[in-house]
């Protein structure tokens, strides 16, 4: 590859990175991480790469943790950021790949991790591969620039998508499985409501997705990541609870804490960047499921989203074999999974290939 088309490789300042929207985007790759990273005192950097134009073609958040012997692993989450359809989007993958290396090598960098968010292949609502465009070539061409292909790794590569572009409630409702359906217009019934958390109710989000988290094999966040999302993302986070009223519990023979009015059924996070509402985190009270309380989550935050002009409604990381409780609770949304590329590393120097040949590729259904 030759490379004479003027291309530099910069750090953005966060208006740039802001300005510039690239294929790909994600709350992973934004500003508002940016900042939450550095607050941490987390190594951080926004990078990219200008034509001869001073255009940006393609750009990255490279988040930094300390290793041993004085060395880091850096990381580009929901990155590289760049247009994967354009005429010379190997070269500019190239170009960007070649003086990363040497920007982190710089930095005591042994390993550079990236998860682009982009489509391996398209799939229909049974998990079936269809005809439609693809971008296996970029997964070729990652592995070709020396990046070993880790499948799912510590970022999600199986998500649930449900198009509501163009939507109206009704015409989503329709669409449920007749389960969902019921359940929703169940919880309807008997009041269960749907209402957003405060900062000083974030323990009662904890205390549910902590019991999900034991039950379903993943690890719940603590309280102090909510607070920290909700600091640098403001009113795009939410957490919301479903909650039945004592009196139905009671009068169905189930004891209830005396002084309570409602009783929390599910609670959750969720995220909405303006393109995409996204369903990050959730769990529900596993003694009383059967009211329905995430359903009716799902349903409530399913029309704010097309009130808010979202095009897409991500229920994100799932695991879609048929048998899983949580894959077989999205399905009945109707929406589809997407397959994206997955997670890769690239070694930097010596200590980095020794390190990145003892990772181990898996995919979901390798995993316990």
């Amino acid at each position: 590859m030759v490379y004479n088309r003027g291309m530099k490789f910069v750090e953005l300042t966060e208006a740039e990175f802001e300005k510039r929207h690239l294929m790909g985007e994600n709350f992973l790759q934004s500003v508002e991480m940016y900042r939450r990273y550095k607050a941490m005192g987390r190594e951080t950097y926004l990078v990219g790469v200008k034509d001869d134009r001073g255009e940006i073609v393609a750009k990255g958040l490279i988040s930094g943790r300390n290793w041993r012997l004085g060395k880091k692993l850096f990381r580009v989450p929901g990155g590289w950021l760049m247009d994967y359809d354009g005429k010379n989007w190997g070269e500019v993958l190239e170009f960007l790949t070649k003086k990363t290396l040497t920007f982190c090598r710089e930095k005591g960098g042994i390993v550079i991790e990236i998860a682009p968010n982009v489509t391996s292949q398209p799939r229909d609502g049974k998990n079936q591969v269809i005809s439609g465009k693809n971008y296996l070539d970029v997964k070729a061409k990652l592995v070709e620039l020396g990046y070993k292909y880790l499948g799912e790794y510590e970022q999600p590569k199986w998500e649930y998508y449900l198009e509501i572009e163009g939507k109206t409630p009704e015409e989503l409702f329709k669409d449920f499985r007749n389960g969902h359906k019921w359940e929703i217009r169940r919880a309807e019934r008997d009041g269960v409501r749907v209402r957003e958390l405060g900062l000083d109710e974030l323990t009662i989000l904890k205390k549910i997705t902590a019991e999900s988290g034991e039950r379903h094999g993943f690890h719940e966040p603590e309280v102090e990541y909510y607070r920290s999302m909700k600091k640098f993302f403001g009113e795009k986070v939410q957490f919301v609870v479903a909650e039945i009223p004592a009196e139905k519990l009671k009068a169905d023979g189930i004891e209830v804490e005396k002084g309570l009015e409602y009783v929390p059924l599910a609670a959750s996070m969720f995220l909405s960047d303006g393109r995409e509402m996204i369903y990050l985190y959730s769990g529900s009270v596993r003694a009383l499921q059967r009211y329905g309380g995430a359903h009716l989550i799902q349903w409530k935050m399913m029309q704010e989203a097309i009130k808010s002009g979202c095009k897409v409604y991500n229920f994100y990381g799932t695991r879609p074999v048929e048998g899983n409780g949580v894959y077989r609770f999205k399905q009945g949304f109707r929406g589809h999974v997407e397959e994206l590329l997955g997670t890769f590393a690239l070694p930097v120097g010596w200590l980095g290939r020794i390190y990145v040949g003892r990772l181990k590729t898996r995919e979901f259904s390798e995993i316990e």
